[in-house]
């Protein structure tokens, strides 16, 4: 369906704002996103803004959903060099495509997966369920594929706490991975553990003195990972990582 240019020249004034949300985020940190500086950079006056964002709440919410699909995009076109009947292949890709997106866009990705939250109150709330829900969805259906293509051992429910069981179920509806048991669902969330925390070393600079360069640690958490799901480690290709 056409737009009409005013159309047009209103969408292009959104993403100029959002950009350059994105752009004081990376310079300054989450301070430095206001109205006013976005406004500048743009060069439109603070109370236009309002005509397309209610709140700076709203525009940064518009930025953490730009972030998330740009990062989903990575992780699909990751998994996509390799066939659908490949999803261990396809797997450790999306690892690999994660954390080169992360170590390379660490305010962004502070802004979206660090805990404690640069923000709080519903903002954390819609975020956090928006990446959970995408990147979690991403991977879980290779995850999915994979379990129904050669199942690994998982624990059974009768291993589990009445309490961890609750939340496995929830957390197994937000991710779209009903078919699974949920023994399947708590390594899937182990496995997460792994990822978050071998990034986050990183990114946040948690060991920089000891290990300035953490690509040898990543790539033992995916061997690590590799093994916890029963599928062949293999060394990453050129192309995977830069």
């Amino acid at each position: 369906m056409a737009t009409t240019r005013r159309e047009r020249l209103r969408a292009a004034l959104d993403r100029d704002l959002r950009r350059s949300a994105r752009r004081l985020l990376v310079a300054g940190g989450i301070d430095a996103v206001t109205l006013a500086a976005i406004a500048r950079e743009v060069g439109i006056t603070p109370p236009a803004i309002y005509r397309y964002y209610r709140s700076r709440d709203d525009l940064l919410l518009a930025l953490a959903d730009d972030l998330v699909a740009e990062l989903v995009g990575r992780l699909r076109a990751a998994a996509a060099v390799f066939p659908d009947e490949c999803p261990d292949r396809q797997i450790t890709a999306m690892i690999r495509a994660f954390t080169a997106w992360a170590t390379k866009h660490r305010a962004e990705f502070g802004f979206v997966f660090a805990a404690p939250p640069p923000v709080a109150g519903h903002m954390r709330r819609e975020i956090t369920e928006a990446w959970t829900a995408a990147v979690g969805g991403a991977f879980g259906e290779r995850y999915l594929q994979l379990w129904q293509q050669q199942p690994f051992e998982v624990p059974g429910e009768d291993e589990l706490e009445p309490g961890l069981l609750r939340q496995l179920e929830t957390y197994r509806a937000v991710v779209r991975l009903d078919p699974m048991p949920l023994g399947a669902i708590l390594v899937f969330i182990e496995c997460w553990s792994h990822i978050y925390a071998s990034i986050s070393f990183d990114v946040f600079g948690l060991l920089s003195t000891p290990f300035p360069d953490l690509s040898v640690m990543h790539e033992r958490m995916c061997r690590a990972i590799c093994e916890r799901l029963g599928i062949s480690y293999e060394p990453p290709a050129s192309s995977e990582r830069d």
